[in-house]
């Protein structure tokens, strides 16, 4: 049994654990490893329809390489500048993430200091998988702004995603376990 065969079938997630996931599914229970996890948030006893994706907003930061860009030079008008570069980071996430995600990293660096770099025109600009990169860097080109990035090349992994009503996983495999 692959997980794909589950696709738009209803589905109750039975149990799950750190590695494998239990699916009723028309009275059977299915177990599957989660190979490689990277992300979930399962309910015990939901029930909806499995979607399963290959491509999808929510695997871009496993599926592809992260880059960090740093800026090196003042955009005219900064506070226009930040709300493109919001823009053009949720055109493709789509909204699944928060955009300030790629632009903060934690407690390391806020929210505040991507400002000041951004009004200073000097300092990491974020840390983004390559195709917000792409996008954030012609944001910048649109605002004469000067930017450099490290790691210019798109390397990319294969991860799926289930989603089941408000609960997902992201795993390199969802293999079936007899």
């Amino acid at each position: 049994m692959k997980i794909e065969n589950l696709q738009s079938q209803t589905v109750k997630i039975q149990n799950y654990q750190s590695t494998y996931l239990l699916l009723e599914y028309e009275q059977n229970v299915f177990r599957f490893d989660l190979v490689n996890k990277k992300e979930f948030d399962l309910t015990k006893g939901e029930r909806s329809k499995l979607e399963y994706f290959e491509n999808h907003p929510l695997l871009i930061d496993y599926s592809e390489n992260s880059v960090t860009t740093f800026i090196n030079s003042k955009p005219e008008n900064p506070d226009a500048f930040i709300k493109d570069l919001e823009k053009s980071i949720n055109e493709i996430t789509l909204g699944w993430r928060n955009w300030k995600n790629y632009v903060t990293e934690d407690n390391f660096f806020t929210f505040e200091t991507f400002k000041k770099n951004v009004s200073d025109g000097n300092g990491k600009l974020l840390h983004a998988p390559f195709s917000i990169t792409e996008n954030v860097l012609k944001v910048c080109d649109n605002h004469r702004v000067s930017a450099k990035t490290f790691g210019n090349e798109l390397k990319r992994e294969n991860f799926k995603l289930i989603i089941i009503g408000k609960s997902y996983v992201i795993a390199k495999d969802f293999k079936f376990h007899d």
